[in-house]
């Protein structure tokens, strides 16, 4: 990010404000709806709005977060769905990406999701940022087939496990050619 105290940036921060960030404006971001069962547990919602961008166009004032890596669901989360067997912990599908998930120290309020450290991707839930207008529009649904509620919308629904990768990576790669 420059140095330039007019530098424009779009900022956002959890509920309380204890948390911020800023991303430079104009760089490209991408936006998703997630069904997954850990956005699921990890949002308290049955999909995530997330938008992502390069972890070198965010700075990160997070000082009262912890950072947590699930590898397993919590027991009974899942109830069967996305799992092998009913069993959550043994579900081919039930995973996904081992991302650092930040939740704020003082409201509890999820805040950022990182993966890849400073050369890697920032995640963060849309409705973070203070000004919505400077979001792109979501462009799809990802592990839809794990979805608490159907969603009305023309939006391109991923069901499965690979599909849902391919088209984040799709998502991804787009992004590094354009910042």
């Amino acid at each position: 990010m420059s140095t330039n105290a007019t530098a424009i940036v779009v900022r956002g921060s959890c509920a309380c404000g204890a948390n911020t960030f800023e991303v430079t404006a104009g760089v490209a971001m991408q936006r998703f709806y997630c069904h997954c069962l850990y956005c699921q547990q990890f949002m308290g919602k049955p999909y995530t709005d997330v938008t992502f961008v390069r972890a070198k166009n965010v700075v990160v004032h997070a000082e009262r977060v912890t950072l947590i890596n699930p590898k397993l669901l919590p027991p009974g989360f899942a109830h069967g769905r996305g799992s092998r067997f009913g069993n959550p912990d043994r579900g081919r599908f039930a995973k996904c990406a081992r991302l650092n998930r930040g939740r704020c120290d003082e409201c509890g309020q999820p805040f950022i999701e990182t993966i890849g450290g400073s050369a890697g991707m920032v995640f963060i839930p849309s409705n973070n940022f203070a000004d919505q207008a400077a979001l792109p529009p979501v462009q799809r649904h990802i592990y839809y087939r794990l979805r608490e509620q159907d969603v009305a919308d023309q939006l391109p629904k991923h069901h499965y496990f690979a599909g849902s990768q391919l088209a984040i990576y799709g998502m991804i790669s787009r992004l590094f050619r354009r910042s």
